[in-house]
């Protein structure tokens, strides 16, 4: 009779425990490398389609509006510059004083030789790409043709009026306008010229020029101490006044903000 041997059941045995180890070990890494089911994956990627749907637009919208409130400083300064420039070169502290106001005279309006107005103001203290640029065929700096502006709420605003204009090489367009009746220059800036949205206080703002150099917000009537029009303005005109009354309390409300625009 054979003898029991100890020794290689216990070896047996043990070799079973660990073979049933491996297995066990074997099927729990292939089970985690199992991933997402199908249904799982089409639920993640539908919950990040809704949640880009909400929040997409409202950051586009921030994008554009930060891009044209940087466009805005800087055509703000390029103004600001220019009124003290040729202030300096006429030797006076009254901007109404010197050869930028008066109505316009140009030999050659297209090629900006011109002698006195907005005009000259225009040709000889800003750099430009285009010049006398307002058309109704929308390929200039501005169109004199109605529909092509808006008001915040999608009213249509008529045509600008330049009797001057130009486009500077940062895209910005700005249109002049002297009023004879109370001595007074108003502009008009597109900060991206005919670029959509062509919106009044989006990328549309208007301006006056006052007798120390300063700008204001429009319907100031360029008198001494007067700010225009307020923040609480912007947006509130419903376009039948023009442009520049479209787009007035909007420059107050960006500059209070600290060049943000946050209507």
């Amino acid at each position: 009779m054979e003898k029991f041997d100890k020794k290689n059941q216990y070896n047996c045995h043990s070799e079973l425990v660990s073979e049933s180890i491996k297995k066990q070990t074997l099927n729990q890494v292939q089970g985690d490398r199992q991933g997402f089911t199908l249904s799982e994956v089409l639920i993640t990627l539908g919950i990040v389609g809704v949640v880009a749907v909400l929040t997409i637009p409202g950051v586009m919208k921030n994008y554009q509006n930060r891009i044209y409130t940087a466009q805005l400083q800087k055509t703000y300064a390029l103004i600001a510059d220019a009124t003290q420039a040729i202030m300096n070169d006429e030797h006076t502290d009254n901007f109404y004083e010197t050869t930028a106001v008066g109505l316009t005279s140009c030999v050659n309006k297209a090629t900006g030789d011109c002698q006195t107005g907005v005009g000259y103001f225009f040709t000889k203290y800003f750099k430009s790409i285009k010049k006398d640029c307002a058309r109704a065929d929308f390929k200039g700096c501005f169109t004199t043709a109605d529909n092509k502006y808006q008001t915040m709420s999608g009213n249509s605003i008529s045509g600008a009026y330049c009797p001057y204009s130009i486009q500077t090489p940062n895209g910005a367009a700005i249109c002049g306008v002297y009023n004879t009746a109370n001595n007074c220059m108003s502009l008009t800036v597109d900060v991206n010229g005919m670029s959509e949205p062509n919106v009044a206080g989006r990328d549309i703002f208007s301006m006056d020029i006052h007798k120390n150099g300063s700008i204001s917000d429009y319907a100031s009537g360029c008198a001494d101490n007067n700010a225009g029009a307020s923040a609480a303005e912007c947006g509130q005109d419903d376009g039948s006044s023009g442009i520049n009354s479209a787009a007035k309390g909007c420059l107050t409300s960006v500059v209070e903000a600290g060049w943000k625009m946050e209507y």
